[in-house]
């Protein structure tokens, strides 16, 4: 009993110094950014990257987690990242001044926002997350899994998109647009541009503005019901549903044992617990007879 009790205490200690809170003072500061190219984000913020501005980057959040972000470019490389596990009191928000942007990679939920872009080419992997990019470019080339990526705004000579499952992508192309599309992926064109040379499989579709408005699935009612852990453990769950416009949305998030919380997802939907090696397993689908009610995730 003493061993256990002891072995609980010190990984209660692990878990506590394994996270630094924010102290909730809030404050900004600037950082030097010169020679910047090449952005990849790996930590959750709200982000804004200008390219009409002075190379610069501002960083918003609590005073006590500065030093834990990385912030250094090497080699034209900004890789936006946390050095030790933070939980920020308030939503980080960065903004970049970058006018010599080439690339960006995000590989986050949260949304990042390119503007007044003007160059010959602009390179986004985005394999999660939300994209919004506003300018125009001679040459657009977009790679994604899961995100939405809204390329509407950014008026392109050509554009070369890669997506490879059930993520979005909004483009407007002048001359080429040049796509591969798979399992469930949805490209969206504003204009049907001049040339395309376009391929599809498993499910993946690509199409003008005027019929992506139209409704593919009429079943995606959106209901508003409660999930709840009834499980005595701290589970990571994932959530993938579909849109009546064909595209599905889809996250990851954290609940605590036996806790509940307020959903309004789409009938249809499916829950599923994420293990530690990242494997997921199907817990439930939500049905029409869930609205107003509080679903189990387990039996």
């Amino acid at each position: 009993m003493k061993k256990y009790l002891v072995l609980v205490l010190f990984l209660a200690g692990i878990t506590a110094i394994a996270q630094t809170k924010g102290n909730k003072v809030i404050e900004t500061r600037n950082f030097n950014v010169d020679g910047l190219e090449h952005i990849k984000i790996n930590f959750y913020a709200k982000v804004t990257i200008d390219q009409s501005a002075e190379e610069n980057m501002s960083i918003t959040t609590d005073t006590n987690l500065f030093d834990l972000i990385d912030t250094e470019v090497v080699d034209g490389v900004l890789h936006l990242n946390q050095k030790e596990w933070i939980s920020p009191s308030q939503h980080a928000i960065i903004t970049i001044g970058a006018p010599n942007l080439k690339r960006l990679e995000s590989g986050t939920h949260d949304t990042t926002k390119i503007i007044n872009v003007d160059n010959d080419e602009l390179r986004v992997n985005a394999p999660l997350g939300h994209i919004i990019i506003e300018g125009k470019t001679k040459e657009l080339r977009i790679g994604s899994e899961l995100a939405t990526i809204d390329a509407s705004k950014i008026i392109a000579d050509n554009a070369y998109i890669n997506l490879w499952s059930w993520g979005k992508v909004t483009v407007n192309v002048t001359n080429l647009l040049w796509a591969d599309v798979a399992n469930d992926g949805k490209l969206i064109y504003l204009e049907k541009p001049k040339t395309l040379k376009t391929k599809t499989k498993k499910g993946g579709c690509i199409y003008g503005i005027n019929d992506a408005k139209k409704v593919k699935n009429p079943e995606a009612v959106y209901i508003n019901f409660k999930i709840k852990n009834n499980s005595s453990n701290r589970n990571h769950f994932e959530v993938v549903g579909p849109k009546q416009d064909g595209t599905k949305f889809g996250y990851g998030f954290p609940m605590m044992p036996f806790t509940t919380r307020k959903e309004n997802w789409t009938v249809g939907t499916k829950v599923y617990k994420i293990n530690r090696l990242g494997f997921r397993k199907l817990l439930i689908t939500i049905k029409k007879e869930d609205k107003d009610r509080t679903v189990k995730l387990f039996n």
